[in-house]
Parts: C-alpha cells; structure tokens; sequence
C-alpha cells in the first residue's frame, strides 16, 4: 500500500468516534486473526531479550515485569510468567487487549510450543500472574516494585522529551535488581507496507513533514537513531550494560545518496543504516 494512503486510512481510523470500541465489537463477533509472522518475530524477540538480560547478570526467575506497550497480543508477557516471572503489569496509553485478542496469542503459543502442556491449562488472563494497566499511569506503581521493564518495538513511537521523562519516572519505580530490556526498531515503518520508499524514507523530510504525519496518525516516529538513545539513557538516570545493533547493508550503501535532512546528512552511513537495537540498562 502507498504510505500516503496507509497515512489516510490511520488518520480517519484514529478520528472514529467510538472507534476503540467498534474494533472491539468486531472482534468479539468475528474474531480476530494475527498476523502471525509478527507473533513468530515477538517469540524470537524475546529469546533475544532474555539472553541479554542474562548476559548482563540479570533473570526473569522471581521477577515482577513491567512491559511497555503490549498492545493487541501478549505473546511476551505470557511467556514471560511461564519462564519464571512473579508478576507481569502490562501497560498500555488506550485499551487494546482483551479477551478475543487474549485467546488468539494463547492459540498461538500453543501452536508454537505443542509439547509446553502448561499452555492447555490456561483458559483467561485469571490463570496467570499478568496485571493490565490501561490507560497506563506510571505514578500508580509503588517505589521499588519492578525488577525488570521491557519494551518491543514500542520506544521509537515516543517523543524523546516524553521518553526522558518517561524514564525519569520510572527510576524510582525499579528495585535494587531492577533492569531494563528493549528492542528499538530504527526504520521507517511506512516502508514495511510500501517497498516503494527506502528504510530511512523519513530522515528526508523536513521537522514540519514529519510533525504533520505524527499528528495525522497519532502513532509516529520519534526519528531518533541507535547512538542517539545512550545519551538520553544517562539524561534519565541509566547507564547501558549491554547493547547490540543491525545494520542493513543496503540501506547503508544507499544512505549518503538520499537527500537528507541537515540533522542526518551529517551521520555516517552505518549509523543511518543502524535498523534495529537491542539495549539493557541498569539505573
């Protein structure tokens, strides 16, 4: 699909009224199907956050989790309570997970974990130590509480001056173990439905481009690149033990032919090309 009519349909979608709910009636009368690729893509995320988790010293066994953004499809709180964990708050700004989506991700990671006979004997949310916090209220979680916060895909939709103080308010919250796991991808997302543009199609437009597609889909990007979040990191209080990127070599040949804004003109072409990050943080 053309990004500028994906930009039209989510402006209107997002303009419904009652259009929360109109999704949610429709899912409980039709059902609603995953896109599966992205579940299988959650399950191999999460492996690679928990396998940095553990390289930084840190454990899933015992702990109380905060993920950022679940969305639709729990599929990494889940997992995360079936690996150990005490408690998983999940959080989201709207309601989006319910009983429809709940029972879609269960059948999922059945499928996917056939010989896991933990899975049959969940029926609901109720069998599993999971806490759904929407919309999302940071103030709301004691001081000391959370031994780990995780995020998927879900920092690079933040503003980085709201991201800042989102950080900020959440140091207080984490406990003498408390760490945090999330995977930041770095590309422009209207080029995974529209090959037409390139990975960083985005850094080509002016400040005012991008504010007006922000406003005008209410999920957009904050543009920040892999080396630009270590700084905000420590700006809120954290230091990164551990972190790991993917560059995609194509893009990174093409880079330097775009025309860039002045902001990323000046970047080399690798961390232009930088896609994906996975960082770990400490307070």
């Amino acid at each position: 699909m053309d990004w500028r009519l994906k930009v039209g349909r989510q402006a209107v979608l997002a303009r419904l009224p009652f259009g929360h709910g109109l999704r949610r009636a429709k899912r409980k009368l039709f059902g609603y199907q995953p896109n599966l690729s992205n579940l299988r893509s959650t399950v191999e995320a999460w492996t690679q956050m928990r396998q940095g988790l553990e390289r930084s010293g840190g454990s899933i066994d015992g702990a109380t989790v905060l993920e950022i953004g679940t969305g639709w499809f729990p599929t990494i709180p889940t997992l995360q309570c079936l690996q150990g964990a005490k408690r998983v708050y999940m959080s989201d700004l709207n309601v989006h997970l319910d009983d429809v989506s709940f029972a879609a991700t269960l059948a999922f990671l059945r499928r996917t974990f056939p010989d896991d006979a933990r899975l049959g004997a969940i029926r609901s949310r109720a069998d599993l130590p999971l806490t759904y916090l929407a919309p999302f209220d940071v103030s709301a979680l004691p001081d000391g509480s959370i031994d780990l916060v995780t995020s998927r895909t879900v920092l690079e939709h933040i503003p980085p001056d709201e991201l800042l103080e989102l950080f900020k308010a959440l140091r207080p919250k984490l406990s003498a173990r408390g760490r945090m796991v999330h995977l930041v991808d770095h590309s422009d997302h209207l080029e995974h439905s529209d090959k037409s543009i390139t990975k960083i199609n985005f850094l080509t437009w002016p400040a005012r481009k991008h504010a007006w597609v922000n406003r005008l889909t209410r999920e957009g990007e904050n543009r920040l690149r892999h080396h630009e979040y270590p700084a905000l990191f420590a700006d809120a209080g954290y230091r990164v033990t551990l972190q790991e990127h993917m560059v995609h070599e194509p893009t990174r040949q093409l880079a330097k032919s775009l025309p860039l804004q002045p902001h990323y003109a000046a970047m080399t072409a690798e961390q232009l090309a930088t896609m994906a990050s996975m960082y770990v943080l400490e307070p």
